[in-house]
């Protein structure tokens, strides 16, 4: 058996598995680390309800109740940009929104309805 032939099967095989490894990563972290910086209490400016963002899952509780509204994840897309995705515990609707963090503690974001929000950290 010729060893050379050997090999490159292996160094192909192993280079698929490296190839489908890397495609699985769907994640971007930003480097400011914890989530890309998020982690924490956020609310918006019409108040109602706290966002707690946590290692890329985040929910909404009432402010009044405490009741969870609804959960979901996030995506750190960049130092600047936030993809949230989430579903309501009310209605079970699911629903997106890009948004735009033009400091640390703000998040102005857009829902996939066209309905823009704002959400400051607490």
């Amino acid at each position: 058996m010729d060893r050379r032939r050997v090999n490159v099967p292996m160094s192909i095989l192993a280079l698929g598995v490296l190839a489908l490894g890397a495609g699985c990563q769907t994640a971007k972290v930003d480097p400011m680390a914890g989530g890309g910086g998020l982690a924490g209490r956020w609310s918006p400016d019409t108040g109602g309800y706290a966002a707690i963002f946590d290692n890329g899952i985040f929910r909404t509780t009432a402010s009044d109740t405490g009741n969870v509204i609804s959960q979901g994840n996030y995506v750190v897309l960049s130092s600047e940009q936030v993809q949230l995705n989430w579903t309501s515990n009310i209605t079970g609707q699911q629903n997106s929104a890009q948004c735009v963090r033009p400091s640390l503690n703000l998040l102005n974001c857009t829902d996939a309805g066209g309905k823009p929000f704002t959400l400051r950290r607490i």
